[in-house]
């Protein structure tokens, strides 16, 4: 506590600049739903990267916020908005989990395992649930740099997204070969959003990996017609911040993003808006066709926490889909208790726990036995085994 109290003028100072950046800026917001589409269009001109771009829904709705139009008095009134809402759609996610190299162990190896969750929610209520389990041997994760010989934690965690992505580019051709109705199509999950800024910080092999895995399913998107979320309950982007600071001449904001300027404005099933994501660094790397073609909205899915972000290709709004989708995601939160069901299932099938790793590596140490491998394993790896 006295270490805390020896700091108390820099968290009251960052309190005090917090609440005068959110009241100029929630100004502003106001200011936003006030102005005319042309105007704004006038005001951003010029600006290469104004962070987001309306779409004519904000102008046609008169509003930023788009309000849910039930009001449940109890959680079976929405149990029942969601069943039916959801009946007939198909919903898909992948997600994964990964056993990182240790060098407790003299044969390095790694391990990843992605899963994946369907539900077609028919009354008879079948899904498909189904999991693949990759290998990555020494070859794979030892990286030389330098003078030395490293493990990979980066090369598991890139396998484990490409696997992620090939799910879902997977299951959109699939369906697609097999046919849908273009009015109720699949709408298929994906854990994170679609505009990956944190590959900003990797070397540039990386980067390219990860914007190439990405366009990809943007592009599966496209071309199967299948909508695809990108979505993610803790959001710090910061587009529309951007967006109002470049309209209205603000000052720089780095202590608000989106989400908590908007928490205050919106009950649950709200969402704002949909904006074109015009963000400045990684969106430079998708090429011309994704480049200005990914959009998002903001969607209240609790009580008391800000509004979750959704990404999503600009074309879903285009083609009309965008409230089918949201009203999917609705139904999909409801069912999941506050998190999407199926990333929720996908993910309750893909995780690798304590135990599945502890499993693993005694398989491991049977198999280099049976191979003849040259296998030590470290005395502390050792003796929490022999302990268990």
């Amino acid at each position: 506590m006295t270490a805390l109290e020896n700091r108390r003028a820099d968290f009251a100072h960052f309190d005090t600049e917090f609440r005068e950046q959110m009241k100029l800026y929630a100004e502003a917001l106001d200011t936003l739903v006030a102005t005319s589409g042309d105007e704004l269009r006038a005001r951003l001109d010029g600006v290469d990267a104004p962070g987001a771009l309306p779409t004519a829904e904000l102008e046609q709705n008169g509003s930023l916020i788009a309000r849910f139009a039930h009001d449940w008095r109890a959680q079976e009134d929405a149990r029942r908005w969601s069943l039916e809402t959801l009946a007939g759609r198909t919903t898909f996610a992948a997600d994964g989990s990964q056993i990182l190299p240790s060098k407790d162990y003299s044969v390095p190896v790694a391990a990843v395992q992605v899963a994946w969750f369907e539900n077609p929610h028919t009354p008879a209520g079948g899904y498909v649930k189904d999991v693949t389990f990759e290998i990555l041997p020494p070859t794979e994760i030892l990286v030389r740099t330098g003078g030395a010989t490293e493990l990979s934690e980066q090369v598991v965690h890139k396998r484990r997204y490409g696997m992620e992505a090939a799910a879902l580019r997977s299951y959109m051709h699939g369906v697609a070969a097999r046919g849908f109705d273009v009015a109720k199509p699949p709408v298929v999950f994906f854990d994170s959003l679609l505009v990956i800024s944190f590959a900003e910080l990797l070397p540039d092999e990386q980067r390219e990996f990860y914007v190439a895995e990405i366009t990809s399913l943007l592009d599966a998107s496209k071309q199967t017609g299948v909508p695809l979320v990108g979505y993610i309950d803790t959001s710090y982007a910061r587009d529309l911040v951007n967006m109002l600071q470049a309209a209205f001449d603000l000052p720089d904001a780095q202590k608000i993003h989106d989400a908590a300027l908007l928490s205050d404005r919106m009950e649950w099933g709200d969402r704002t808006a949909f904006f074109g994501c015009a963000r400045r660094g990684i969106l430079e790397s998708y090429g011309d066709a994704w480049r200005r073609g990914i959009g998002f909205t903001y969607l209240q899915t609790s009580a008391d926490a800000p509004p979750s972000r959704l990404d999503m290709p600009m074309w879903v709004y285009e083609q009309g889909l965008l409230d089918y989708v949201v009203d999917t995601v609705r139904g999909e939160i409801v069912v999941g208790n506050g998190y999407p069901y199926a990333i929720e299932a996908a993910d309750q099938a893909a995780v690798l726990s304590a135990r599945d790793r502890e499993a693993f590596y005694s398989l491991f140490q049977e198999f280099a036995e049976r191979e003849r491998l040259r296998l030590r394993v470290a005395r502390k790896a050792a003796s929490k085994a022999h302990r268990r």
